[in-house]
């Protein structure tokens, strides 16, 4: 099961439905509270979530996981990719940091990697 953590409905819809299409089970959340407060977290193989997020960012949201114990492998997106923030990002831990409109290729590839298939 994959985590869609975008606070825009038609993004997580849209990102649900490519990840379908790629044969993954996908959850999709409008912000960090409602995923932390989500029960199943153990099922969660991987968590790709927005930059920007009302309330808590993607990257504090990976952060507040890890503190937690949880090493959730985390994909971060953003229509605003900055090499700065993407450097902070791989440094803190997240496994990929791709730019909107995120193309299904480099998706997959690193859905693949992360997940060993």
């Amino acid at each position: 099961m994959l985590a869609i953590v975008e606070d825009d409905p038609s993004a997580r819809a849209a990102l649900s439905s490519l990840l379908g299409a790629m044969d993954f089970v996908a959850v999709g959340f409008p912000d960090a509270a409602s995923f932390l407060e989500f029960g199943d977290l153990d099922q969660v193989g991987c968590l790709i979530a927005d930059v920007r997020l009302p309330g808590m960012s993607g990257l504090q949201l990976h952060l507040c996981l890890r503190a937690a114990g949880r090493n959730l492998p985390t994909i971060l997106i953003t229509a605003y990719p900055d090499p700065t923030s993407s450097r902070s990002a791989l440094d803190a831990g997240v496994r990929a940091y791709l730019a909107k409109p995120v193309q299904p290729e480099e998706l997959h590839a690193c859905l693949e990697a992360i997940l060993g298939l």
